[in-house]
């Protein structure tokens, strides 16, 4: 049985904390009952919103959150996933997107300056938004790598 992404990343941190190496310990750490901690690892429970943000803190895994999100919570459910890579393809991708959004503003001016987008500014508008969409998961990429790096916690 392959094991899901919220096992692999309790294993993986259990490497710096001995306290993760099983359910009975984590549960603890975690903050979520044993039994239901093993459903969530098996497959045969979706974790709530609160679940996975502990997971994500205690685990530092904050690539859990974006799973949940766009895979398993009914709201974001469809939306891009998030893959971890490295700044420099991050910086690339980001870089590109705005370059594109720049060449565009002139376009995004014309449509919108009055207010409603007409039969035959439909193409043109759909170009910017699936630009901003560029735009959007480059600079959600970023946060997470910032976030896998220490640059910004999830602490409120």
């Amino acid at each position: 049985m392959e094991e899901n992404i919220y096992r692999k990343a309790r294993k993986k941190a259990a490497k710096n904390q001995p306290l993760l190496n099983n359910c009975e310990s984590a549960q603890d750490l975690v903050y979520i009952e044993r039994t239901k901690l093993l459903a969530i690892e098996s497959g045969d429970k979706i974790p709530g919103p609160d679940d996975v943000l502990s997971m994500a803190k205690v685990y530092d895994a904050p690539e859990l959150c974006n799973y949940f999100c766009t895979n398993q919570c009914p709201i974001g459910n469809g939306k891009p996933a998030l893959i971890y890579e490295n700044l420099p393809e991050i910086s690339v991708r980001l870089l590109s997107a705005m370059h594109l959004l720049e060449n565009l503003s002139d376009t995004i001016y014309r449509i919108l300056e009055d207010g409603k987008i007409n039969p035959d500014e439909v193409d043109d508008f759909m170009t910017v938004v699936e630009t901003l969409k560029k735009l959007s998961y480059s600079a959600d990429s970023l946060e997470l790598w910032a976030k896998k790096n220490g640059f910004i916690s999830d602490e409120k």
